[in-house]
């Protein structure tokens, strides 16, 4: 039997990434956004440690501390405040909170804290709480995600259709998953659907839950106006039994839709409440959680923990990831298949690096690019002013491979100048050099 946690926010965001964490992670959570819910938990004998934000409506939870206290006095509590003063400080020690923990926060903060409460509870109320590296129903704690954690969090429930936009390996189908699991629909049906020609049969099998439709932008003029027709059916539907559309592009049905492409009523009717994902390129620092977390799991069966090198992971952070997190996360298993050893360095980042690059060029590309120098080269030659002030046109001729080169020696070695110098064949000085004439420097 693991740990209850009684959860207490009153920002809809903050308590179901919680309550998901630590559900994740091994713990039973039942959640309030008021501490008045929270006093008659306790008071009941619900939960065995108390995670609770201080301001909640305008109440502060430690106006309703000392009746939990009478109530369970050695039941562990957490505070979490974004009022961050030396008062909210003396009153978490003046009412013997186990732990304070300001905003903002990291997860595994959170998760700690809760944790070390759970070690500290008596060998008759201890629980197991094993703590896990992907406690987080998605992984990540940029700034640029958590929008997409707020608006999982208002849609969730709703009735409201939902668009999510975003890159191929962005985590589209993720974010759709979370929106059902999280919501009054969790326990109905979420079926994935393109053929829309037996419009009862869908209503049917959805029956009430979530209808994904998954890529929007490849539906078919016929499979749109199924799709079409569902919605105006599903419309009619009474709101407790209405299912709910959730569909996902990478391509902006807007554009299509001004090109003729896409049918702008559907669009209309799909695009009610929209969620952007960003690019892994937007997400900060959380290539490391991400790589961490990939590496764990596909070690679940090794005794002892496998890890990357400080330095291979910032090679997987510089990195541009143009399948987002799905490549890296592919990326991440192949590294765990083919190598053994207990930490994954840069040069086997590296390896694995240059197999995703072509050898030889096909001969129609090595033909083109000829040409295309050529024609270049020719313009050139016959200008009547170089391009650029001072220098040569064999200066400038050279700038054009020679700049590209090396851009994609930096960006294949992670930013490592050394490793990007040896793959190159000229010595660091020279590229040192070379990289602050390309700067301006």
């Amino acid at each position: 039997m693991s740990a209850q946690i009684l959860l207490a926010d009153d920002d809809d965001a903050i308590r179901l990434v919680l309550s998901k964490t630590l559900t994740r992670a091994g713990y039973q959570v039942r959640a309030t956004d008021n501490p008045e819910t929270l006093v008659k938990w306790a008071e009941q004998g619900e939960g065995d440690i108390i995670l609770s934000d201080v301001l909640m409506h305008g109440k502060e939870v430690f106006n309703s501390l000392p009746a939990i206290r009478a109530a369970r006095p050695n039941i562990p509590i957490i505070i979490i405040s974004a009022n961050n003063t030396v008062t909210t400080a003396l009153k978490t020690g003046q009412h013997n909170v186990f732990e304070y923990v300001p905003k903002p926060f990291d997860l595994d903060d959170i998760t700690g804290a809760v944790s070390r409460a759970a070690g500290s509870l008596t060998a008759s109320k201890q629980r197991s709480a094993k703590s896990k590296a992907d406690g987080s129903p998605m992984i990540g704690r940029s700034a640029a995600m958590q929008p997409v954690y707020r608006a999982v969090a208002r849609f969730a429930s709703g009735n409201l259709p939902v668009l999510i936009r975003g890159d191929v390996g962005t985590g589209k189908d993720l974010v759709a998953r979370l929106i059902h699991d999280g919501g009054t629909r969790k326990d109905r049906p979420f079926i994935r659907e393109s053929n829309f020609d037996n419009l009862s049969l869908i209503l049917q099998k959805v029956n009430g839950g979530d209808l994904y439709i998954d890529e929007a932008s490849n539906l078919s003029p016929a499979q749109q106006e199924g799709l079409l027709q569902l919605m105006i059916e599903i419309e009619n539907i009474p709101s407790a039994q209405r299912p709910r559309v959730i569909s996902a592009t990478r391509k902006d049905l807007r554009r299509l839709a001004q090109n003729e492409q896409f049918r702008d009523d559907l669009l209309f009717r799909l695009n009610v409440a929209e969620i952007q994902i960003p690019p892994l390129s937007e997400r900060e620092r959380d290539t490391y959680e991400l790589a961490e977390v990939f590496l764990s799991n596909a070690d679940t069966s090794r005794e002892q923990n496998r890890r990357f090198s400080s330095d291979a992971l910032d090679m997987l952070h510089k990195h541009i990831w143009r399948g987002n997190v799905r490549e890296l996360e592919n990326l991440v298993r192949r590294l765990a298949v083919l190598y053994s050893d207990d930490i994954i360095t840069s040069e086997m980042v590296v390896t694995e690096f240059s197999k995703g690059v072509a050898k030889d060029a096909v001969p129609e590309d090595a033909e083109k690019m000829t040409v295309l120098l050529r024609e270049a080269v020719q313009r050139l030659l016959h200008s009547e002013t170089q391009e650029s002030g001072g220098e040569s046109f064999h200066q400038q001729a050279l700038s054009w491979i020679e700049v590209p080169l090396i851009e994609e020696a930096i960006r294949m070695t992670g930013g490592n100048r050394a490793k990007a110098a040896e793959l190159l064949g000229i010595h660091r000085n020279t590229l040192r050099t070379k990289l602050k004439a390309i700067d301006g420097e």
